[in-house]
């Protein structure tokens, strides 16, 4: 198996972002250029565009670029990033080295706090004490690969709590 030419290490999969967000990661692009696409959960672009400054020539260099969705407004949408070389060829659409990254979108997104669930805590206490305009329904979410039943919640648990303008 051929080496990963490009890598991605922020975000990471499952991770909540706002409408302006850094990826960052690792890799080597033609005319060291690295594209960049976010889609709905329909696989409809919501924004796109390219990461100048990556390696080129097969020399890998760190890279990291600030991102926009624009106007785009979205609560808890389960989206998909995608971070890949440019093919000019046009063979392998999107492009080499394919990085697949479910990501949960919050567009008013302030910033998140973690939290450790304690014994007698619930999502609704949570949200209501830890977060700032966030509703269980906004915690679910944002921790979807780490709750399977919003009922059943651990201490122990580490979640992540969106706060909201």
């Amino acid at each position: 198996m051929a080496p990963r030419l490009i890598e991605v290490r922020q975000p990471k999969p499952n991770d909540v972002i706002g409408s302006d967000f850094t990826v960052a990661g690792f890799g080597t692009g033609f005319e060291a250029t690295v594209l960049w696409q976010l889609l709905d959960k329909n696989g409809q672009s919501i924004a796109q565009g390219n990461i100048q400054g990556a390696g080129s020539m097969g020399i890998i260099r760190d890279f990291g670029h600030q991102v926009s969705v624009g106007d785009y407004t979205a609560r808890a949408a389960h989206v998909t990033l995608q971070v890949f070389g440019d093919d000019p060829s046009g063979i392998h659409p999107p492009g080499t080295d394919l990085n697949i990254l479910p990501v949960t979108l919050f567009t008013a997104l302030e910033g998140f706090r973690l939290y450790e669930v304690e014994a007698g805590d619930t999502l609704t206490k949570i949200a209501r004490e830890q977060g700032q305009n966030t509703t269980v329904e906004d915690v679910f979410q944002a921790n979807r690969d780490r709750i399977n039943n919003p009922d059943l919640i651990f201490p122990g648990q580490i979640f992540r709590i969106p706060l909201l303008a």
